[in-house]
């Protein structure tokens, strides 16, 4: 080959690359998912806003019709602050969230859309236009890739057969106080009265029963590696314990706590050394559970300990109370990490999306908000999750709390609250699906471990299991 032939096919392979690359770039809409404020934004604001905030019409000292306006604030400070839309005044207050101006002042709400646009500008940065880089820490990714960890080195723990209880039957059904599914098996835990069910979600079938003579469980959970379960309940004012069950044999490993009232709250550690329990005494205690000593108390929580759960890897635990207040400690010594700030209700659940970066809280006050675990700040507020649909002729505002939550095995959220729905949300707080609406009240949730079921419990003694389509009864 002449040396002139080699160039001139590296010139025209050269010429198909850049062609290629080209090609690429133009059909692949950079940043049609960042709206900046040039294009997206100010046409939004001027509709909405410029009449009392712009530069002629400086109500509260803020310009919004200027890029350097918005940044610049008002007299109430910072109206917006880089990737944290929950914690901008100006998005908690065209989202109309409780404590923040009402905007646009004496004007109805504005359209969903629109409040959204305003959350993913400030939420990516604060784009000043398609060119321009984002501000601020964007915190950890809400992309999920999945995690092994935890994951057992055998076959996932399911029950043998299990010897019938000899426990009298309730006179009727009790209400689902407490529901886990095990993160690596087709198996469900559901609580009653004095018992556990267990069902095989695989046939959807009853898989044997425990004894829980302790009272009624109000929290169950299994072990990061699905060889264990979790019972903690009690009796109203008399007493509360926590209980660890052999998955597979159905057989007690231990007997932990010594509560005054029942327990409301408790996880087992990744490596089942620690044992963290709550209720209404207010104080996180957590034990050793080989020899059951107790290692150190937190009594940083003003009412009743309601959610608990430590981080996958085992090296955080996140706790939360009746009047909005969640903690993140070092689990080996009880030492504060992070004060989470931002709910207004009851927390009714904490869950840990499976890499530890995120941590997602539900509460009484119809929010839930997803948090980034490293810092503390929120990366998604989702204003009312579960807000119900007013009756004809009903007037006033129905309450919309969330009841409890928890990430999936893929990185979503499935939720359950005041609307009888089973809803699931991306990890930036965006809709995803939802069940028909139920006639009960649906007040607990849990994920079977491959993702293709939800089951819901409610306060009639049902479950219900969700594949995306129908709500179908578990017997």
């Amino acid at each position: 080959m002449r040396p002139g032939d080699r160039t001139l096919r590296q010139r025209r392979a050269g010429k198909v690359a850049e062609w290629l690359l080209l090609s690429i770039l133009a059909s692949t809409p950079l940043l049609a998912q960042h709206p900046n404020y040039e294009d997206d934004v100010k046409p939004l604001f001027a509709r909405r806003c410029f009449a009392c905030h712009s530069a002629g019409e400086m109500r509260s000292g803020l310009n919004l019709e200027s890029y350097a306006g918005v940044l610049k604030g008002g007299s109430s400070g910072d109206a917006v602050v880089a990737a944290r839309a929950a914690a901008s005044l100006l998005y908690k207050a065209v989202a109309r969230e409780e404590g923040a101006p009402q905007m646009p002042l004496g004007l109805p709400r504005l359209p969903e859309n629109e409040i959204s646009l305003i959350r993913d500008w400030i939420q990516n940065g604060l784009l000043e236009t398609a060119a321009s880089l984002p501000k601020g820490p964007v915190g950890p990714s809400l992309a999920y890739r999945g995690s092994d960890l935890n994951q057992p080195a055998g076959a996932p723990a399911m029950p043998g057969p299990l010897p019938p209880l000899a426990l009298k039957p309730p006179g009727r059904p009790h209400p689902i106080t407490a529901l886990a599914a095990s993160p690596w098996a087709p198996l469900l835990a559901a609580a009653g009265h004095e018992r556990i069910f267990l069902y095989n979600l695989a046939t959807r079938a009853r898989a044997g029963e425990l004894a829980f003579p302790e009272g009624v469980p109000y929290v169950l959970r299994f072990s990061r590696n699905g060889g264990i379960l979790l019972a903690g309940g009690g009796k109203p004012v008399q007493s509360g314990k926590v209980v660890l069950f052999d998955v597979r044999t159905g057989k007690r490993l231990a007997v932990l706590g010594d509560e005054r009232d029942i327990v409301l709250a408790a996880d087992l550690s990744a490596d089942g050394k620690l044992l963290a329990l709550g209720g209404p005494g207010k104080v996180v205690r957590v034990y050793s559970v080989a020899g059951g000593k107790l290692l150190y108390q937190i009594r940083k929580h003003t009412d009743w300990i309601t959610a608990i759960e430590f981080s996958p890897d085992g090296t955080r635990l996140a706790t939360a109370d009746r009047a909005g207040g969640i903690f993140v400690w070092e689990s080996a010594t009880g030492g504060t990490l992070a004060n989470l700030a931002e709910h207004k209700d009851s927390i009714t659940a904490l869950s840990w999306r499976g890499d530890g970066q995120l941590l997602a809280s539900g509460s009484e006050d119809g929010r839930i908000i997803v948090w980034n675990a490293m810092d503390g700040f929120p990366l998604a507020t989702i204003a009312r999750a579960h807000q119900p649909k007013a009756a004809p002729g009903h007037y006033g505002v129905i309450p919309g709390g969330v009841m409890s939550l928890q990430f999936t095995g893929d990185g979503r959220i499935a939720s359950v609250g005041r609307d009888n729905t089973i809803r699931i949300w991306s990890a930036d707080g965006k809709p995803r699906g939802a069940s028909p609406p139920d006639a009960s009240l649906l007040n607990k949730v849990a994920c079977s471990f491959d993702g293709k079921l939800v089951i819901a419990g409610d306060y009639a003694g049902r479950l219900l299991a969700w594949d995306g389509a129908k709500l179908t009864p578990l017997p």
